[in-house]
């Protein structure tokens, strides 16, 4: 099995002899998952990143509960008002409140973001290893798979798909896992090749381990880092992709709503109820912080290299 440099703190040290004739204490065997954790804590923004990214999770599941309003109610009283006691963040041009409107949009473009970011990295990991190991026919056709719909933009591929469907959440998340596979495998595929050959690989094709279980359970992981830092960088992708779509029209639609559908809502709106356009555009921005911050965490607490995570001390 291959060594992982971030194994070397796994090792116990015999405890030293101190001038009283007493123990000095030993270093305790600690596993690669706490020293990750420990790395990555060590990383103030990090951490910051993940409280902000709680924060605008706990927004998008309870923010409605901050406002009476639902997110398809209308305030016929008060079309396109101001912020208010009422309408903390006002209303858009329909009357609806813009808290509620912003609680729903969020909870929909995180839903896209964490299917893309979970679904998107391991079928890369999982299409690349496969690839790399099985060789012959496998790889050649992957290889020209991932060439054809490369050469296609991604955006146009899911805005063709897309065109006559019914605009859900779920629906366009799926598509863009379809679609945004390719890059990432190629990736894992060419490091995964620095793999096949050592002698772990060898040894339980030896001992006639299953194709398959090989590269689930010995190839994949070597490389599961990738596949973590992948994570974060799709799921600020996805959203990135649905506010494009949505800016386009080819993305969420109504009666569904997502922080892109409500950017091209009140595109038109911007000087003269400018809460109605960044409101949504600052909690996209700080989506991005929040990704941003963890995925700058997660890649130095994953590279044994790093010196930026400190030390690998209890």
């Amino acid at each position: 099995m291959a060594i992982n440099p971030l194994n070397a703190a796994q090792h116990t040290q015999a405890a030293n002899e101190t001038g009283g004739g007493e123990p000095s204490g030993e270093i305790r065997p600690m596993g690669k998952k706490r020293l990750i954790l420990k790395r990555f804590m060590r990383r103030k923004p990090a951490v910051f990143g993940v409280f902000l990214l709680v924060l605008l999770g706990a927004f998008a599941l309870f923010g409605h509960h901050l406002t009476p309003w639902h997110y398809q109610e209308q305030d016929f009283v008060n079309l396109g008002a101001g912020p208010s006691s009422e309408h903390w963040l006002g209303t858009n041009s329909a009357g609806v409140d813009m808290v509620a409107l912003l609680a729903q949009a969020t909870r929909t473009s995180l839903m896209i973001g964490l299917i893309v970011g979970i679904l998107t990295p391991v079928i890369s990991l999982v299409m690349g290893c496969a690839m790399a190991y099985f060789g012959g026919w496998v790889e050649r056709l992957g290889m020209w798979t991932l060439e054809a719909l490369i050469m296609f933009p991604q955006i146009v591929l899911i805005g063709i798909v897309m065109t006559g469907r019914d605009g859900g959440p779920v629906t366009l998340a799926f598509i863009m896992v379809m679609f945004g596979w390719m890059a990432s495998a190629r990736l894992i595929r060419g490091m995964a090749l620095s793999y096949v050959n050592r002698d772990f690989i060898k040894a339980s094709r030896f001992m006639g381990v299953h194709p398959l279980k090989i590269v689930w359970r010995h190839l994949a992981p070597n490389l599961s880092s990738i596949a973590i830092i992948n994570a974060t960088t799709a799921i600020w992708g996805a959203i990135l992709a649905e506010i494009s779509l949505s800016y386009l029209g080819i993305g969420v639609t109504v009666p569904e709503t997502s922080l892109g559908l409500l950017i091209e809502q009140s595109r038109t709106y911007v000087f003269s109820q400018p809460w109605m356009f960044w409101a949504p555009v600052a909690v996209f921005g700080f989506i991005v912080i929040s990704l941003m911050l963890i995925n700058d965490g997660l890649r130095d607490a994953l590279d044994p290299e790093s010196k930026a995570g400190g030390k690998a001390t209890t």
